[in-house]
């Protein structure tokens, strides 16, 4: 059996549109899925000092379980459970007070993440006791029954004030 070129430019022509079609269907990674929450301010890319005087966002705190700002200093390997976020005025959103970002050491430019983890009712008993009993928690990674929801990042400048 032969085949002219025609068909056979054809037959290509068409897998490949297919295949594109799919790979163009599929979101590129699992921040693009929409959970109904984001972090407003900082906004992506904002230069920040050392102390962070509040983060913002949209989306409803859960009656069950927590939600908690993370910071994540890329490159680094610690992401460090800084403070659980509480609703804001408007009852529409959340906000977090003053927190430290990175260290007074940490370079000028240097970059991070800043993640909002919506932890299951039994991590949050967990979490609870550590941070009460020894302090601001530290992961190499989000755990089983944690999910990031919202995600910006940020970069520091010079400023090395603390928080007061």
């Amino acid at each position: 059996m032969t085949m002219n070129v025609w068909t056979v430019t054809s037959g290509i022509a068409a897998l490949t549109l297919s295949g594109l079609g799919i790979y163009l269907a599929v979101p590129a990674s699992p921040k693009e899925t929409s959970t109904g929450y984001s972090i407003t301010t900082p906004g992506e890319a904002d230069r920040i000092g050392l102390c962070l005087r509040s983060v913002k966002g949209a989306g409803h705190v859960p009656k069950e379980g927590t939600l908690w700002l993370v910071v994540h200093g890329i490159g680094n390997r610690g992401y460090y459970l800084s403070r659980q976020v509480q609703p804001d005025a408007s009852g529409s959103g959340w906000i977090v007070g003053s927190l430290q970002v990175g260290g007074a050491t940490s370079p000028e430019g240097q970059q991070y993440e800043l993640l909002l983890w919506r932890l299951d009712p039994r991590v949050t008993d967990v979490v609870n006791h550590v941070f009460t009993a020894e302090g601001m928690p530290v992961f190499v990674g989000p755990p089983q029954g944690v999910v990031t929801v919202a995600h910006t990042t940020v970069a520091r400048t010079a400023d090395k004030r603390p928080c007061s």
